[in-house]
């Protein structure tokens, strides 16, 4: 079983695996908040030097969030997308049931809905490496990654911690990227993943909504 508390933090935080479409709903209704990647990032630095199980738990798992990738397609039916929004907290994610939403792979997004969503867009053609490990120094100037950690110097600290702590397991510095996905027809919404250090930590937005995940809700009164 994982542990993602320290012994003084009793349910400071839990998991819910299966389904994100599945488990979001108990999540809330437990009234807890979906951990984001800024969140995130900041508790695998937390317990850079906690006990091995819940370094290991936090370390080598991945996890999915509450920010969201939005898709939108280009025109023509290429399956290419044409531009993205990355929605920090998103809301939409967060309200999801299996009874409201008709498809369990993705959240299908109307040409309306998509304009309405607070976040920023990015063209494709005119984003930085996606599709590839980066270097450190890449990562920390990548503009998806400075979004989605909220903070530079929280990003410096990140990529330096994890790219020396995947050198050292895997002996390669081939340690943080950003992988996008297939697009399709509709404009659509994913939840964005961060991977464990056993296979690079990167940070992913192509996986399904109904596929096995594992989010972490934290107590609602915890303040980041």
């Amino acid at each position: 079983m994982e542990e993602y508390n320290l012994p003084n933090e009793e349910a400071r935080f839990k998991g819910y695996s299966g389904g994100y479409i599945e488990q979001m709903p108990n999540l809330i209704a437990e009234g807890r908040i979906p951990l984001n990647v800024s969140q995130l990032m900041q508790r695998r630095l937390d317990v850079r030097n906690a006990d091995k199980d819940v370094k290991i738990s936090w370390m080598n798992n991945y996890f999915d969030t509450g920010d969201a990738i939005a898709y939108h397609p280009e025109s023509g039916g290429r399956g290419r997308w044409d531009k993205l929004k990355i929605v920090l907290d998103s809301p939409h994610l967060r309200n999801m049931t299996l009874k409201k939403e008709k498809t369990n792979e993705t959240l299908v997004l109307g040409e309306d809905l998509y304009k309405t969503l607070e976040g920023e867009e990015f063209r494709n053609g005119k984003l930085r490496k996606t599709g590839e490990w980066l270097s450190k120094e890449d990562v920390k100037v990548h503009p998806i990654w400075r979004l989605l950690s909220r903070d530079q110097s929280l990003l410096n600290d990140y990529a330096d911690y994890i790219f020396t702590e995947f050198e050292d397991r895997a002996g390669t510095n081939a340690a943080m990227g950003v992988f996008l996905s297939p697009v399709g027809n509709n404009p659509h919404m994913r939840a964005l993943l961060v991977k464990g250090l056993r296979y690079g930590a990167g940070v992913a937005g192509r996986d399904t909504l109904g596929y096995h995940g594992r989010l972490i809700g934290k107590a609602l009164e915890e303040k980041f």
